[in-house]
């Protein structure tokens, strides 16, 4: 059990490619009606649809440049620490050693279930980090979830209490 690496599950991936087709095809659809079709035009709700749309298609193109992302790794567990890559902050912050967290626990948010990280001194690992997203770190912890990753949340949540329980001294 030295270390374990978690690959993003593809299908996962592939569900929320889907999911922002069919969003950006809604609001630009929506968008089309308000501009062209309906006897009033409403600019505000026109623009608002139109600004949904490009965020869909944002949202699509960066999901399928990570679909075919030559770098698979999602998560790694060693004896060092714990890498998360599912997320823009897991990135950022990178590898956090075993001996700086403090606890291990898990939560629901929006529900989907999570694994939180509190760290000891989370100023050690945030310098880099904008201001809101260093205080929802020192007050919630590293949020990592099974969401994108080619296991299940129990299971998930068993490796990384294991690896903190045998590394963290």
């Amino acid at each position: 059990m030295n270390e374990t690496i978690i690959e993003f599950d593809s299908k996962k991936r592939l569900k929320l490619i889907v999911f922002g087709i069919v969003f950006t095809v809604a609001t630009l659809t929506f968008a089309y009606y308000i501009f062209f079709v309906a006897q009033r035009i409403d600019i505000t709700f026109g623009t608002l649809m139109f600004m949904m749309g490009c965020l869909g298609c944002y949202g699509l193109v960066s999901g399928t440049r990570s679909m075919f992302d030559k770098d698979r790794t999602g998560l790694i567990l060693n004896a060092d620490g714990i890498h998360f890559k599912g997320t823009p902050l897991g990135k950022a912050i990178g590898l956090i050693k075993w001996t700086a967290v403090q606890s291990v626990s898990e939560g629901v948010a929006h529900r989907v279930p999570f694994v939180s990280l509190k760290l000891r001194n989370p100023e050690d690992h945030i310098q880099n980090l904008s201001s809101q997203l260093q205080q929802f770190v020192v007050s919630n912890g590293i949020a990592v979830t099974a969401d994108q990753l080619s296991v299940d949340f129990n299971e998930l949540k068993n490796l990384i209490t294991d690896y903190h329980q045998r590394y963290r001294q």
